[in-house]
């Protein structure tokens, strides 16, 4: 410890240690500027998917928004009538040619 004391470091050697450590120091603000403005821009481009995305949701909430679950079920029955029907016509088409004949 007695050691520590007794060193005297001259004047320019101070000066060049400070120069070092003002390079390095310079260095690793650089680095850190470039990783911060690569996220920034990263963030930038996920903000603006974001807002794509939510515009996309609003559009589909308000096309769903017209199908009512109601008219939806109807849509459904209606459907499923007119296959029972489609099917009750081809089996009368069918009967009707086999006894009178196809014309």
């Amino acid at each position: 410890m007695t050691e520590l004391l007794k060193a005297d470091p001259d004047y320019e050697t101070l000066k060049l240690t400070v120069f070092i450590i003002g390079g390095v120091l310079s260095i690793l603000l650089t680095i850190v500027a470039f990783f911060l403005k690569k996220q920034i821009e990263i963030q930038e481009t996920l903000t603006k998917a974001v807002n794509n995305l939510t515009t996309a949701v609003t559009v589909l909430e308000n096309q769903n928004r017209d199908r009512h679950p109601i008219i939806e079920r109807r849509l459904n029955e209606h459907s499923q009538r007119l296959d029972i029907y489609e099917n009750r016509l081809t089996k009368i088409e069918t009967t009707c040619d086999f006894h009178h004949g196809k014309k």
